[in-house]
């Protein structure tokens, strides 16, 4: 039965039959080595392949279905064969969807067939299988993506296959494969899309930091601080902010450390310098993550933004210490790149300090609650935050993530939201009706300050802040593009006719002008009026200089230079203008003392010497002329 018969009501179990049988004649046509290169109409049998196509447009959704089903069951058929994917299924795998890839482009299959068929190919193969079938979703994306724009249900087939994969993945052990798929993704969708730009500007409140479940101690706020030691207390005036060696004290938890610092309750610290303990500072610390995931919980509440203040402030304290104790431990005076000075310790225990996902299971009655999403993290075991303050590396992601936060606070300033008012379509989802007080601003600005200040001690820390700083410009213009509602910026190519007409006038901008012939009138008044130099117009030509002759000592300063430029010169071209330089002037000298000098040009020693020249040769030998001739005029006296 011929599939064609199935569009005048042939039943569709012997359409779907029919098609099956046809699509293996196709296939079996087709002889290939390799997925490239990709397969057109042309490449099929065109008498086989007219027995699909339909006797009558439009084609009935029956008819497609049928199809659609034919195909699955080819697909099917090649994916039991073997239990993972060779060379060789991969090629008869590329050739049925290059095959439905005809279908679509002939409409006479729904658009979405071939993604279909490489949605249900991808859920039956293991990962290392997927990975090297995505091969040919990457070799023919032109073709796959073409219309996606268009077709909705494409795009949203394309979007689910592709983050049903994605989940399926191990982001540590296939984070090559992972890359692949998101890059895939941006060539296939326009950068305003809206499923990926964030539009409500949510934020990752599932990226939860967990941490040792101890009551965190108050912020002691004394006016006298009190030192514990091992022995006895001892009170001391000096600066906390200065560094403490470690290992001198052991801190309240019985571990060496710095010196543990304690308030009492009830007050704050009244300078950055009264810096808290590390076992103080942990819970405190590990906190402001709470903070950095979601900072809408500022706003909630007054108590919530002090206490990010205190945190922040704390921890600020603390890290000047550690930079301090770096720069100490470098044995340099000024500030060099710490980062150099912690590199053989920080090598050594950064794999410990660094893991992908969540934080180690202390039991295995542990709680899984936030083990749906994946986040890199740093540990937060207690043992360890002595040594993760110590990481220039820990200390600066920290910063970097509390100046993201700032700048979000800076951003509900009045003077900001004054700059939000012209925007003809506003998205009210990222426009905050909370507004920062005068003092949070000042906070929010001299704090923010204080941490760029922090980032870059040295040449190195520059870098890095120039870095950071331009990835929060280009942060600020996508916010400013989101609160428009994500307005396409894409420009449309110019029209033919306005296209010829800039290329015209850019040609007759470009044609120089005939230049006049004489600047003066003639040859000789031209050459003359250049001599005369910049401004001095007729009176430059009566200047006694110009008519007097030089006399050859007067190029030896000029030669002497020429000769040191030669050998402080790197680049060829500059030696090059340095030579031309000594030569021009020296034929110049040479020239002129061959009106009273010539006889002394045959005494020249012939013998090479970087540091003489033929000029200097000639002072030489003349000065060596007169010397010989003085004996002679004593003994004629």
């Amino acid at each position: 039965m011929s599939p064609a018969l199935l569009a005048s009501g042939t039943s569709a179990l012997g359409g779907v039959d029919s098609f099956v049988s046809c699509l293996k004649q196709i296939l079996s046509t087709i002889e290939k080595s390799s997925l490239e290169p990709p397969l057109g109409e042309s490449d099929f049998d065109a008498e086989l392949l007219g027995q699909i196509k339909p006797a009558t447009q439009p084609v009935d959704e029956l008819y497609k279905s049928s199809l659609e089903i034919a195909c699955k069951t080819i697909l099917y058929e090649l994916a039991t064969k073997d239990t993972s994917v060779s060379n060789e299924t991969l090629i008869a795998f590329g050739n049925l969807l290059d095959l439905a890839l005809v279908f679509a482009e002939l409409e006479i299959s729904e658009p979405g067939l071939p993604l279909a068929l490489i949605e249900e190919l991808f859920d039956s193969q293991t990962i290392p299988s997927c990975e090297l079938l995505f091969q040919y979703l990457e070799s023919r994306i032109e073709r796959v993506t073409a219309g996606i724009e268009g077709s909705k249900g494409k795009g949203l087939i394309l979007l689910r296959l592709l983050n049903e994969l994605l989940r399926r993945l191990s982001k540590t052990e296939d984070t090559i494969f992972c890359g692949r798929i998101l890059i895939f993704l941006s060539k296939s969708f326009p950068i305003g899309e809206k499923s990926g730009v964030n539009l409500r500007g949510e934020f990752n409140t599932q990226n939860v930091t967990v941490y040792d479940d101890t009551p965190p101690l108050e912020p002691v706020l004394d006016v006298e601080m009190e030192v514990d030691t091992k022995e006895e207390e001892v009170k001391t005036e000096e600066s906390i902010s200065t560094a403490i060696p470690e290992g001198d004290v052991k801190s309240d938890d019985g571990t060496k450390g710095a010196k543990t610092v304690s308030f009492t309750a009830g007050q704050e610290p009244k300078t950055p310098s009264e810096v808290l303990s590390t076992s103080a500072l942990y819970p405190i610390f590990w906190s402001l993550q709470r903070d950095f995931a979601d900072p809408q919980r500022l706003l909630q509440a007054p108590e919530s933004l002090e206490s990010f203040k205190k945190g922040l402030a704390a921890t600020m304290a603390r890290f000047q210490i550690a930079d301090e104790e770096a720069i100490k431990s470098s044995g340099i005076g000024d500030k060099k790149d710490n980062q150099a000075s912690n590199s053989k310790r920080s090598d050594d225990k950064k794999a410990s300090l660094v893991v992908t996902g969540e934080k180690r299971k202390r039991d295995d009655e542990e709680d899984d609650s936030h083990g749906e999403g994946f986040n890199p993290k740093y540990l937060t075991s207690r043992e360890l935050f002595e040594l993760e303050i110590s990481d220039l590396t820990f200390r600066r992601h920290v910063l970097v993530q509390a100046m993201v936060l700032i700048d979000f606070l800076l951003s509900l300033t009045p003077g900001a939201k004054d700059k939000w008012k012209d925007i003809k379509t506003p998205n009210r989802a990222v426009q905050y009706s909370y507004t920062l007080s005068p003092e949070d601003e000042q906070w929010a600005i001299s704090t923010r300050t204080q941490i760029s200040n922090s980032l870059q001690p040295n040449q190195s820390g520059r870098l890095f802040m120039r870095l950071i700083n331009t990835v929060l410009t280009r942060e600020q213009n996508w916010v400013r593009w989101k609160a428009e509602s994500c307005q396409p910026f894409d420009m449309l190519p110019l029209a033919e006719e306005e296209f010829e007409d800039a290329k015209l006038k850019a040609e007759k901008q470009c044609i120089s002008e005939a230049p006049f012939r004489y600047v003066m009138g003639t040859p000789t008044l031209s050459r003359l009026w250049q001599g005369t130099g910049d401004a001095s117009g007729m009176e430059g030509l009566t200047d006694e200089e110009r008519h007097r002759i030089p006399t050859p000592e007067s190029f030896r300063a000029g030669v002497q230079q020429a000769q040191e430029d030669i050998k402080d010169s790197f680049f060829p071209q500059d030696i090059e203008e340095a030579q031309n330089a000594k030569f021009t002037k020296t034929w110049k000298a040479l020239r002129i003392a061959s009106r009273d000098r010539f006889h002394l040009f045959n005494k020249f020693d012939d013998k090479f010497d970087e540091e003489r020249n033929d000029l200097e040769m000639l002072f030489d030998v003349d000065e060596k002329t007169k010397e010989e001739a003085k004996p002679k005029v004593n003994q004629q006296a």
